[in-house]
């Protein structure tokens, strides 16, 4: 009896024991790591992972407290710099150097631009402050590569931060970046390094290079904004360490050496060509090495070979990458990245914009014209959506760079990039190196490796707003204060306009309501049926990220030179604010549908085409039909009367009640207790209707005179609070004086921004002309010209022109 259960046990685990080989053999195979497999994960991973830029043309980026900032957003794809639809709402904030917000808004986003203003108050200090724009779906990933920049604000009424005649030593800081990640023992590689003072600009010094003995190995200095490299070769066993000696300070800093690792060294030494080598010296013979290039999130380069003696070359064809910055990565056998570096390829594509003025010096309160001329690389005329500012050149204006050089390099690289323009202004070998020299010291990624490898699909808590503003938040059990899960949310936003959105919680409690156009300060009711949910709390998400860059505003520094300027300026823009005040507050109305969500209403009653009765209870029964009243003793049950089908016989059915489209979940006891002479409207809708998660048997919607639920008092379980829609459009003030009336008019005209347009459109021919007048100021003007054209080219230009009498 023994004998057959043996042999069948036997054969039961020989062909287990096969499986699991085939199984591991198969799972080995599946983890092999070759060109093709990282390319394949790389390019999954992007398919899941859109990336999204934003550029902010800002008016200028010195301002006084006081002043508006007025501002364009140009919202791209990330590997093609074209305008990106997708993303319909963009988020500002200006920061202050405790990382603390000081003004917020939301921009709307219509096929890839927006537009907006801050008004910066009278309350604001002094100092640099961080401008940064974002969308819903960048808040997945590093607050490090939203667009982020330094403006000024000058209050002339508060003491600055700091002056130049302060006894104030500067601060300095200096760092080390090894390329490819390491120093490794007994390898010679090239470390590049950088300076900055603490208003973020690079710092001329001299330094030394010494080991554990104090020998001299190296002498160097900075080659261009405070950065620099040297090379050299360190020895096993020894420390070493860099002597740096800046103005007024010696800063001494460790080298860390590692025993065992890879260097890689890029070499750019001919026209055509790139030489990439790589040493190790902990790995064994005949090592294979895996290299992967890519530009843009596009594969260009996957290739693989063998160290010989621990080193191996790869010859790369310049033409192969794209253009812009490529990452090249090398990784191990096993599929681990080792080391990385970046490069960067001028674009030979750009959009040369052009503006002409029809004189260099106008009078006060003349006509300037101004010309615009778009056209490709190749004197091709092309469209271009662009926008323009005019304002008073002042010194205290940083350069923060234009579109062409933040698409094309500053948003790829990691921290503040000073004169960016300066890397396309020559193509000669001083700036090849310097430019060498700050991929080395600016380099990094905007994902992960390690989690590219795994090949697991990512998970994201922020959802692109394709089709308006999202508002999140939570609701949780306060007898548990555990997040509460399956329960239907309203939100609604009183007023004229119906705004009516719901959201069934998840398993963590959170809710998403998917509102469209909501423009303006306006207030929100959240809740829930209270008859039968009545132990839960809702709590709303703050939708501005609170989470910031790494690298924050520097430190503004003024000099005494410049106090009386600032004063004068202040003066102005305090004159302008008293006699142009009302214009600087106009606003545009938002273009949005006005019309219920609904549509039409079955019946409507205008209140005052009938006789005003003194309680709601009479107005009903008397001439509302559709409405029939329940009552036993003082509870009321408000329905309406719906013909589910047109043969059936009619029925009376709960209805959705909405005073000034705020449902009110008391089946309408409050509503029969409410004053019906403050209730202008009532409309009836007499049919099942359905609007996203929600289904409604009938509606009944109050509309008061004054839409804000006037003297009604909501349960006080909802959660009721002051919520920012996008932001309505300031109307930029620019006065005509086209007439000698309006000339010689004693009315000052201070402004130091003479115009602002955000939505310059140049036509298919190249072609756009602009105009306004010219204020009281007698100042240089600077003429800013920023655009981008359908295929995704960028361009700048400025001019100035001159206002004296």
């Amino acid at each position: 009896m023994r004998k057959p259960i043996n042999i069948s046990f036997s054969l039961t685990f020989k062909i287990t024991w096969i499986i699991f080989l085939l199984a591991v053999i198969s799972n080995v195979q599946a983890q092999q790591t070759n060109p093709d497999s990282i390319a394949s994960r790389f390019e999954d991973f992007n398919a899941n992972n859109l990336q999204e830029k934003i550029f902010v043309h800002t008016d200028k980026e010195m301002y006084l407290a006081g002043e508006i900032i007025w501002f364009k957003l140009y919202y791209t794809s990330a590997g093609t710099n074209k305008l990106l639809d997708l993303s319909k709402i963009a988020y500002v904030e200006v920061i202050d150097k405790n990382q603390k917000p000081v003004l917020q808004a939301k921009i709307s986003i219509e096929k890839g631009t927006g537009s907006g203003s801050l008004y910066l108050p009278v309350s604001l200090t002094s100092g640099n402050y961080q401008f940064r724009a974002y969308t819903n779906w960048m808040k997945n990933f590093s607050p490090d590569y939203f667009f982020n920049k330094n403006i000024s604000i000058i209050n002339s009424l508060l003491k600055p931060e700091k002056l130049q005649s302060d006894a104030v030593s500067a601060k300095y800081d200096v760092q080390f970046f090894p390329e490819g990640g390491q120093i490794i023992e007994n390898l010679p590689g090239k470390v590049a390094y950088r300076a900055i003072d603490d208003q973020g600009k690079g710092v001329n010094f001299t330094g030394t290079l010494v080991d554990q003995d104090n020998t001299v190995l190296v002498r160097f200095k900075p080659l261009k904004f405070g950065i620099g490299s040297f090379s050299f070769t360190p020895v096993a066993g020894k420390t070493y360490r860099a002597v740096v000696e800046m103005p007024g300070e010696t800063i001494v800093r460790e080298i860390p050496i590692a025993k065992t690792g890879y260097v890689i060294q890029l070499l750019d030494d001919q026209d055509d060509k790139l030489r990439l080598s790589v040493q190790s010296n902990g790995v064994p013979a005949n090592q294979e090495v895996h290299l992967f290039a890519h530009t843009r999130q596009m594969t260009k380069i996957k290739a693989s070979a063998n160290l010989s003696m621990g080193k191996t070359e790869f010859l790369i064809d310049k033409r192969t990458l794209g253009e812009g910055v490529s990452h090249f990565t090398v990784f191990n056998a096993s599929g681990q990245a080792v080391a990385e570096r970046l490069f960067f390829k001028r674009p030979s594509g750009k959009l040369l914009i052009k503006a002409s003025a029809d004189q260099q010096k106008y009078s006060p309160r003349k006509k300037v014209t101004i010309s615009l001329d778009a056209k490709d690389e190749k004197g091709l005329s092309m469209a271009a959506d662009a926008s323009v500012s005019v304002y008073a050149a002042d010194s205290l204006e940083s350069d923060n760079g234009d579109i062409f050089n933040y698409l094309w390099l500053k948003s790829d690289l990691k921290g503040n990039v000073e004169s960016p323009a300066y890397y396309f202004t020559n193509n000669d070998a001083l700036t090849n190196e310097a430019l060498d020299n700050l991929m080395l010291t600016h380099g990094w990624r905007r994902f992960v490796w390690q989690e590219i490898m795994k090949n697991t699909m990512p998970s994201f808590e922020f959802l692109p707003e394709i089709e308006g503003h999202i508002i999140n938040g939570k609701i949780v059990d306060t007898r548990t204060n555990a997040p509460a899960k399956n329960i239907m949310t309203y939100l609604a936003v009183p007023g004229r306009k119906l705004h009516i959105y719901g959201s069934k919680s998840n398993s963590f409690g959170q809710i998403r309501f998917y509102t469209r156009d909501i423009f303006g300060p306006s207030e929100i009711v959240v809740q829930t049926k209270f008859q039968q949910d009545s132990t839960y709390r809702i709590d709303i998400s703050n939708p501005f990220l609170e989470k910031y860059s790494s690298s924050g505003p520097f430190e503004l520094n003024l000099s005494e030179k410049s106090r009386s300027r600032i004063l004068n300026q202040s003066v102005s823009s305090q004159v302008q604010n008293v006699f142009a005040g009302d214009k600087l507050r106009t606003f545009y109305p938002a273009l949005t549908d006005s019309s219920a969500f609904y549509i039409k209403s079955d019946k409507t009653y205008l209140l005052d085409n009938f006789v005003r009765f003194n309680t709601m209870e009479e107005v009903l029964r008397e001439y509302v039909t559709e409405v029939p009243l329940m009552r036993q003793k003082d509870d009321y049950t408000i329905l309406v009367r719906v013909k589910p089908h047109p043969n059936d016989f009619p029925r009376n059915v709960e209805p959705l009640i909405l005073l000034d489209g705020v449902p009110v979940f008391d089946r309408g006891n409050k509503i029969i207790k409410y004053d019906p002479k403050k209730v202008r409207e009532l409309e009836v809708v007499a049919k099942r209707y359905y609007l996203g998660p929600l289904m409604f048997n009938s509606i009944i919607n109050f509309k008061t005179f004054k839409g804000n639920l006037p003297d009604f008092q909501l349960d006080t379980r909802a959660t009721v609070m002051d919520y920012e829609g996008m932001q309505l459009k300031r109307e930029f003030y620019s006065p005509l004086y086209e007439t000698e009336a309006s000339v010689s008019a004693r009315l000052p005209d201070f402004r130091n921004v003479l115009y602002w347009s955000p939505d310059v459109k140049i036509d298919s021919n190249g072609k756009k002309t602009i105009s306004f007048y010219t204020s009281d100021q007698e100042n240089k003007y600077t003429v800013v010209l920023q655009g981008i054209s359908p295929e995704g080219k960028v361009g700048a230009s400025k001019i100035e022109i001159l206002v004296k009498k």
